[in-house]
C-alpha cells in the first residue's frame, strides 16, 4: 500500500512538471515580438547590453549615471567589477550611479547600483511582467511606427529602509537608416575614466554639449546654463552625453510616475530599422503583414502540436504505471491498449490494399455480371 502511495505522488509530481505553464521570462522573446493585427517583429539584432551615459550637475559635483539595457537576456558585468557595484543577477536595466568631482582634484565615486527592470522575484523585486503595443494603437492619430515595450520588476532601496518600484518605458521608432546602435558609449564597462574621456576632463559635461550644440551662456531653459555657475546649490536637468549629436539610443527621463508617486519611470527612446513594418529587400509593398499573420498563425499550431504531444506522454505514462502496479505488465503489456498497437503496422496494411482494390475496382469499365 505504502508503494503504491509513492507510485501517485511521483506520477502527480510529473504531471504537474508536464503541464506546468511556462514561466513569465520566456514569454518576451525579442526575436518573436508578437502584437497585435498579427505583426511580427524581431529585435534580436539590437540585444546585448546599449548603454546611454547623463550627469546631472550639483555645486562642483557631477551627478553621472549609466542606463545599460538588454533587452533580450539578463545583463553579465565584468568580472574585475565589485559586486556592490553592479545591479542584481537577472537584472535587464541597471542604473550605476557615479559622483565625479569636477574641482583642482577630480575624484571619480561610485555612488549606488539601481536594478530598474528584469526577473528580480529572488533579490526582493518583481517580475519582468512585459507590456508591447503598436505604436498606432496607442496613439492613431500620430504618424510614428515602432512599438512601446514596459519593463517591469525592478526596486531602489532607500538608505534609510524602504524600496520604490522601478520600470522602464521603451520607445521604438522606425527609422531606415539605423541599426540602433549609433552615437552610443561602450557599455563594456560603467566606469569612465576622466583621463579617457573628453567628457569628463577638466570641463564641465554641461558645457561640452553647450559648445556642440551651438548655445551660448545665456541660451538655455534656466537650468545648467553657464549663468547658474554662482548658485552651486542649484542641480541642474540631468542630461545625455553622448559621441554625436542625434544617438539612437536616447535618454527621455527619469523620475516618479504619474499618478503613483512610489514608482519611478525610465524612458529610453530607440530609433532602428528592426521595427518598421516593412523592412528593406522584403520585395513587396503589402507582403510584410502577411507573412507576419502566417508567423503568428504557425505558433499557435505549434502550441497545439506541443500540447498534443504533452497529453499523450502523460496518457503512456499513466497507462503504463496502471499496468505495472495492477497487473504485473511487462514490456509491450505495460502500454495501455499494447495490443492495438502492435497491430497498427497490420491495421494500415489492409487499409492500404482496401483502397488499391476499391481504385483499380471503380477503374474497371467491361466485363460481365452473374446473372
Amino acid at each position: 500500500m505504502r508503494f503504491s502511495t509513492v507510485r501517485t505522488a511521483d506520477a502527480a509530481l510529473l504531471l504537474s512538471i508536464l503541464l506546468a505553464p511556462l514561466p513569465a521570462a520566456a514569454m518576451f522573446r525579442c526575436d518573436q515580438i508578437v502584437v497585435s493585427k498579427g505583426q511580427q517583429f524581431n529585435l534580436e539584432n539590437l540585444g546585448g547590453p546599449h548603454s546611454v551615459v547623463t550627469t546631472r550637475i550639483i555645486g562642483d559635483v557631477a551627478h553621472n549615471t549609466t542606463y545599460t539595457v538588454d533587452i533580450c537576456r539578463p545583463l553579465k558585468k565584468k568580472g574585475d567589477v565589485h559586486k556592490g557595484e553592479q545591479c542584481k543577477n537577472g537584472s535587464r536595466i541597471c542604473a550605476i550611479k557615479r559622483l565625479i568631482g569636477l574641482g583642482d582634484k577630480p575624484t571619480d565615486t561610485f555612488s549606488e547600483a539601481i536594478p530598474v527592470a528584469g526577473e528580480l522575484q529572488n533579490h526582493g523585486g518583481g517580475a519582468l511582467d512585459s507590456e508591447v503595443a503598436l505604436l498606432s494603437e496607442i496613439n492613431p492619430e500620430s504618424e510614428e511606427q515602432g512599438l512601446r515595450v514596459v519593463m517591469k520588476g525592478g526596486f531602489h532601496e532607500l538608505e534609510g529602509g524602504g524600496k520604490r518600484k522601478q520600470q522602464a518605458i521603451i520607445k521604438f521608432l522606425c527609422d531606415e537608416s539605423r541599426n540602433g546602435t549609433e552615437g552610443e558609449y561602450d557599455p563594456a564597462d560603467d566606469k569612465y575614466e576622466r583621463s579617457d574621456d573628453p567628457l569628463m576632463a577638466r570641463n564641465s559635461p554641461l558645457s561640452f554639449r553647450a559648445a556642440d550644440e551651438g548655445e551660448g551662456e545665456g541660451d538655455g531653459e534656466g537650468e545648467g546654463d553657464g549663468d547658474n555657475d554662482d548658485d552651486d546649490d542649484t542641480p541642474s536637468k540631468e542630461i545625455q552625453l553622448g559621441v554625436e549629436k542625434d544617438p539612437s539610443l536616447v535618454f527621455g527621463s527619469y523620475g516618479p510616475m504619474d499618478g503613483d508617486l512610489n514608482t519611478d519611470v525610465l524612458h529610453l527612446t530607440w530609433s532602428s530599422k528592426y521595427v518598421c513594418d516593412s523592412k528593406p529587400g522584403d520585395g513587396s509593398d503589402g507582403g510584410d503583414g502577411e507573412d507576419k499573420r502566417g508567423s503568428a498563425h504557425w505558433g499557435f499550431f505549434t502550441w497545439i502540436v506541443i500540447l498534443v504531444f504533452l497529453g499523450t506522454a502523460t496518457y503512456l505514462i499513466f497507462g503504463s504505471w496502471l499496468n505495472y502496479n495492477r497487473y504485473g505488465a511487462r514490456g509491450w503489456d505495460l502500454l495501455p491498449h499494447g495490443d492495438t498497437i502492435r497491430d497498427i503496422p497490420y491495421l494500415m496494411k489492409d487499409w492500404t490494399r482496401r483502397v488499391l482494390n476499391t481504385v483499380q475496382g471503380s477503374g474497371s469499365r467491361g466485363g460481365y455480371s452473374a446473372v
